[in-house]
């Protein structure tokens, strides 16, 4: 993956971009009231010219979605208005600014489809009982937002502890060529900065990726803050990644466990669609109920997960305990270690002692990966799947990954407990070649994202099995007893 794609993507200050998507229209209001920025396409949705309204009070019969709305940053509030002299009423959100501003968001009024209610009206999602009834749940909301939208195509897209993105599930119209159910996309692909405002934001909409954007007005040269904004132009990045996919219209919402982002409902469309207010609200409520269930599922999870840790650590207890130290336990407790983390081998090292016991680290792997797990004392439980890329300099070694727990020692170096695993090829599908994200376009653009995104698979060499979050958890846990 190239260095300059990821600052790119990571640099390209999205909320700052200055314009909006044309399919609306915006004004922003300063802290006294008046307007400090307008989109310069005002005079297409209302009665009105847009530098004249520059530095004027928001007339009133555009005040009514602004009455109900809260003072905390991203608070949001959706209606209708309808302007004198115009024969159809415009949808509206106003929502507040990070400095206090209240920005109104216009859109040509659409018609929302017969029998769909409000989005009040959406009933709970009860969690799901087991895994196969998750995988059921994530289908449903696929197929439930692809008959609501009319998008040709829902991608369940879950983010991965390693930042990569999977698609878990998909619902396609069969003009919606191929599949993407089980691939994988580069963290690149949805760069941090992006993620960051889905978190502040319900949906994202692009009804038409290659219109053109509006720019917008000022009195003076400070530009607006568009995080929280529905309009907020399309990234010239993220227009051309979608053309590369073969999508004009886009949709995503956020699926938001706790305060994280876990994923993302994504649809696309070959051809241009907008949905209406009422309908973006109601597929936002589905989405937060579902992701709702997907919380209360994972808590329920490892709730059971830490009281099963919690038994199966008894014995390691009872082992401490019957010798009163690690070192004359190791006998009975490498054993243990080796079949509860599923690993190759276990190591010990107190002070300048190594206790090992199956498949570790050679002395020269292990010399290299002492000095440098000592280097960074943070890192009290550390797991790493693939070593000779996680450390520049790493000597060939049998040992692949490694699940490393230190415990601090009163007068000298803290113990290290190190569980190896050894190499495990396997085979990773991907959306494209994840090496090869960006092609060097015109001097415009500069770099832009890979052009295809067909299956590619990656022989995984380098790499151990996956450490879960069952291994961390159980890791947490030991270090606990050993501190004892």
């Amino acid at each position: 993956m190239s260095s300059a794609f990821v600052q790119a993507c990571e640099h390209e200050q999205l909320h700052l971009s200055g314009a909006i998507q044309p399919h609306g229209c915006l004004i922003a209001l300063d802290g006294q009231g008046q307007v400090s920025h307008v989109s310069a396409n005002l005079g297409e949705f209302l009665p009105l010219q847009a530098e004249q309204l520059l530095g004027q009070p928001l007339p009133d019969y555009l005040a009514a979605p602004l009455d109900a709305l809260g003072m905390t940053a991203g608070s949001r509030n959706g209606g209708e208005i309808n302007p004198p002299g115009l024969d159809q009423g415009l949808d509206a959100i106003a929502w507040r600014g990070g400095e206090g501003q209240v920005i109104l968001e216009l859109t040509a009024r659409q018609l929302a489809p017969a029998g769909v209610p409000s989005a009040a009206q959406v009933p709970l999602e009860p969690p799901p009982e087991d895994r196969p009834g998750l995988a059921q749940a994530r289908q449903n909301i696929t197929e439930r937002i692809m008959q609501l939208s009319g998008c040709q195509r829902v991608l369940y897209y879950a983010f991965r502890a390693d930042g990569d993105g999977e698609v878990l599930a998909e619902s396609h119209l069969p003009e919606a060529y191929g599949s993407y159910l089980g691939l994988r996309f580069p963290a690149s692909d949805i760069p941090m900065i992006a993620r960051n405002l889905y978190l502040k934001n319900p949906w994202r909409q692009i009804p038409d990726a290659r219109a053109e954007s509006t720019p917008l007005l000022s009195r003076d040269q400070a530009p607006l803050d568009l995080s929280w904004s529905d309009l907020r132009s399309v990234s010239p990045m993220h227009a051309t990644y979608l053309s590369n996919m073969g999508v004009r219209a886009s949709l995503s919402f956020p699926l938001v466990v706790g305060n994280g982002l876990s994923g993302l409902i994504a649809a696309h469309h070959r051809q241009p669609r907008q949905l209406s207010l009422p309908l973006l609200e109601h597929c936002a409520a589905r989405v937060r109920a579902h992701a709702l269930a997907l919380g209360a599922f994972q808590s329920k999870n490892r709730m059971m997960l830490v009281d099963s840790l919690t038994r199966r650590l008894q014995e390691p207890r009872d082992i401490l305990m019957r010798h009163g130290d690690i070192r004359s336990a190791w006998e009975e407790l490498a054993p243990w270690l080796i079949e509860q983390f599923r690993t190759d081998g276990a190591m010990l090292c107190v002070q300048d002692e190594v206790y090992h016991s199956g498949e570790g680290f050679e002395p020269e792997a292990l010399h290299a990966f002492d000095h440098w797990y000592l280097d960074h004392p943070k890192e009290y439980v550390y797991l790493e799947q693939s070593l000779s890329r996680a450390i520049p300099g790493f000597p060939l070694s049998e040992v692949a990954g490694v699940l490393a727990i230190a415990v601090p020692r009163s007068g000298g170096a803290p113990l290290r407990l190190y569980l190896t695993r050894k190499q495990f090829i396997h085979e990773v599908a991907w959306g494209g070649r994840p090496d090869k994200p960006e092609e060097f376009h015109d001097g415009q653009l500069g770099i832009s994202p890979r052009r295809s995104f067909e299956k590619w698979v990656e022989k995984r060499m380098g790499y151990c099995r996956e450490w879960d979050n069952e291994a961390r958890l159980m890791a947490l846990k030991l270090r606990e007893a050993l501190l004892r």
